[in-house]
């Protein structure tokens, strides 16, 4: 079978007030977990030919582009000597949004001004929500996050975002907190021995929800901003929220390739082997716990 990678994928060292989505893990504890890993595995780069490897290793990955891989791993990573690969959603590089959801969040979510009732437009899926309490306000936010998700395309859901911002009555800004990558935080990160950049579409669209022209544009146009940012080939791309068939499939994948995509990954829950389709390189997710907790993950992980 040979050598096996487990392969993680973070979001966001972040510490956040309400970590709606579990997306943070808090500097302190990424710190105790790079160490970890350090200390106990071979840490390999995602763009490297792992069919090499004559020993079990580790690759760290982070999805989105959050502006916090920059101010709290890149440290982390550049003194530990942690290689890691950022697979950045372009969309939000102009500064002007948030990623979707984290705007869903502050829509539906936060704040006490939150009117009663929301009733979305739409000829399809126009819908009334009972957002007078807590319970309803998650109920609502569940719904739309689904939808948007798995049902409609991105400038439809842009629409929604835009009836809900007029709902809040509030003016569309990026909190400090929730912002992602600029260009030239972009240019930082690669300019680092220990990053690689990957593409992770525009817009961050469950792409198999997508007709096959959507897929094309949300994939050929976050690798051609990255190179025209970075002045070099994107080869490695992750597919938003990952699942094998139900976020991409065979389409996505023939994408990929035809721009030059040499390595992919998903988020199937295994580990790899040199079996396995490069297109298709699972990854396990890690959350905010505790060194104790990282520890008895890992050692799950390994366990197939």
């Amino acid at each position: 079978m040979g050598a096996r990678v487990l392969t993680l994928y973070y979001h966001r060292v972040q510490i956040l007030e309400k970590d709606y989505n579990l997306l943070c893990v808090s500097p302190i504890r990424f710190r105790q977990q790079m160490l970890y890993l350090k200390h106990n595995y071979p840490i390999v780069r995602f763009e490297d030919d792992w069919t090499e490897l004559d020993t079990d290793a580790v690759a760290i990955t982070f999805d989105d582009g959050y502006f916090d891989n920059l101010q709290y791993a890149l440290p982390v990573l550049e003194e530990l000597e942690i290689p890691a690969t950022i697979f950045v959603s372009t969309g939000t590089m102009d500064q002007m949004s948030e990623l979707w959801w984290d705007e869903l969040e502050r829509l539906v979510l936060v704040g006490d001004n939150i009117p009663p009732v929301f009733q979305l437009t739409d000829e399809e899926f126009g819908c009334v929500w009972d957002t007078s309490m807590w319970e309803y306000k998650k109920n609502c936010y569940g719904g739309l996050h689904y939808l948007m998700k798995n049902f409609i395309n991105p400038d439809k859901r842009e629409k929604w975002l835009r009836q809900l911002w007029n709902w809040r009555e509030m003016e569309r800004t990026v909190r400090a907190e929730n912002r992602t990558i600029s260009v030239e935080d972009c240019r930082k990160l690669a300019g680092s021995k220990m990053i690689s950049i990957g593409a992770h579409t525009i817009s961050h669209p469950s792409l198999a929800s997508l007709e096959a022209e959507l897929q094309e544009l949300e994939i050929k146009e976050s690798i051609e901003r990255l190179s025209e940012v970075l002045g070099s080939q994107i080869t490695l791309f992750s597919y938003p929220f990952g699942s094998p068939e139900v976020d991409f499939n065979d389409t996505t994948i023939e994408i990929c390739r035809k721009y030059g995509i040499q390595k992919a990954a998903s988020t199937e829950y295994k580990l790899w082997n040199p079996t396995v389709d490069p297109y298709r390189i699972p990854r396990k997710v890690v959350r905010d716990w505790t060194l104790n907790e990282f520890e008895q993950k890992i050692r799950e992980y390994w366990i197939e």
